[in-house]
């Protein structure tokens, strides 16, 4: 296991307990914006890389919409949470480094407030792609402090690998082909990045 994987579980099982209470409300917004945005066809299959302690996939549940929803967390004490408050989401604790799903498996895959903890950005953009089926949907909601305290918070935040700034995403996007790639600023500090394989 990685150093910065090790870092992020003990740094998530230790807040998972106050997670809701300190980022629920402010995350939540951005997560209903970016549902609205996407515009997230019936009967579909939807994997949450980082699903923490399942706020998004608690949004997916309650829609009018037939989903099938997947989650994958790093943290045991995060999806503890999750479990809780889910009734028809399949959780697993999985990293999208190693995400153990079939090829072309999902119709969207969300990021959502996690792309910069992960360890290996590159691998997590490989396996996305490999996951989504042709015509999938990739959605990244991520913070943007701007260049300056972007690079504070990463010293600060424990587990922070690395923020990008909204040009660096796009890029990313386009290194792994990735089509239609689109950004919104859907709060104070959080960028929605999609596009399609």
């Amino acid at each position: 296991m990685k150093k910065l994987e090790q870092v992020n579980i003990r740094f998530f099982n230790l807040i998972a307990g106050s997670y809701d209470l300190l980022f629920g409300n402010w995350i939540r917004g951005t997560q209903r914006k970016a549902i609205m945005i996407i515009h997230i066809k019936n009967n579909s299959k939807i994997l949450d890389a980082g699903c923490g302690t399942g706020n998004f996939l608690r949004i997916l549940e309650n829609s009018r919409k037939k989903l099938d929803l997947y989650g994958i967390d790093i943290s045991e004490k995060m999806l503890k949470f999750a479990r809780k408050k889910l009734k028809k989401s399949k959780l697993k604790i999985k990293s999208i480094e190693e995400p153990g799903f079939r090829d072309n498996f999902f119709d969207y895959a969300f990021s959502v407030d996690a792309f910069h903890h992960y360890s290996n950005q590159n691998l997590a953009m490989k396996n996305f792609y490999k996951i989504l089926k042709i015509g999938g949907y990739l959605a990244i909601i991520d913070l943007n402090f701007g260049y300056f305290f972007n690079k504070i918070f990463q010293k600060i935040e424990p587990g922070n690998n690395k923020i990008l700034s909204p040009e660096d995403m796009v890029n990313l996007f386009k290194t792994y082909k990735f089509r239609d790639i689109k950004q919104n600023k859907i709060g104070w500090f959080t960028i929605l990045t999609y596009g399609i394989k």
